[in-house]
């Protein structure tokens, strides 16, 4: 079963800095977690990531997992090129009862990671094999990737941020679950607002939505 985790705003350890360990933060950043990453040594992206401050880099000496009670992360991904120390990273995430990933092997993590399509930060479609073949789900993440690109396009981005804000406003002012799901289908629906889209014009389409918030009964 494929979820999306919700890490806003919690601590992600990735232990190990080189191609691994930068494939798992390039996934993370778009997420809104702190993301610590810790090595004896960093590729010149981690350490870039590092320097813009995106990323926290600690360096330290890897002999065994039991640094990590020193933290308290919602999830550890285990990203060296020792199995049996990532073996280790995993059984100590475990017991710390948080979610646990290995790199190499799929079988003792508590998900598979799946190859992510990003469109602009905003629309991420996964394409997951479930483990069983991380290079085939890559090779569907390419053939895939420019015909969702292609078929979501800048108007649905706006679309999806004007969902956002229409979404927060409404909790403050309809009380019910019904009610603010039909608000923002009519906003969703409305031309005026599709129109304003298109042009490009996002502060306009939110006046609209708060204008028909004002009168919204």
């Amino acid at each position: 079963m494929i979820v999306d985790l919700n890490l806003k705003g919690r601590l992600v350890i990735v232990v190990g800095a080189g191609g691994e360990g930068l494939k798992k933060v390039n996934s993370l950043l778009t997420q809104d977690c702190r993301i610590l990453v810790i090595s004896d040594s960093a590729s010149s992206q981690i350490l870039k990531l590092a320097k813009e401050g995106k990323i926290e880099f600690k360096k330290m000496k890897l002999e065994n997992a039991k640094f990590l009670t020193e933290y308290d992360p919602i999830l550890i991904m285990a990203a060296t090129d020792d199995r049996e120390l990532n073996r280790h990273i995993v059984q100590q995430a475990k017991s710390m009862r948080c979610y646990a990933y290995a790199a190499d092997d799929p079988e003792v993590s508590d998900f598979a990671h799946p190859s992510v399509i990003n469109i602009e930060d905003t629309v991420q479609i996964a394409i997951s094999t479930g483990g069983r073949s991380p290079a085939m789900a890559r090779k569907l993440k390419l053939k895939a990737e420019k015909i969702f690109k292609d078929a979501i396009d800048k108007e649905d981005i706006y679309q999806i941020k004007l969902q956002k804000i229409a979404r927060d406003a409404a909790k403050q002012k309809i009380p019910t679950v019904i009610q603010r799901k039909k608000f923002l289908y009519s906003v969703l629906n409305n031309n005026k607002i599709k129109q304003l889209l298109k042009e490009d014009d996002l502060p306009s389409a939110q006046r609209e939505v708060m204008k028909m918030l004002g009168g919204w009964k």
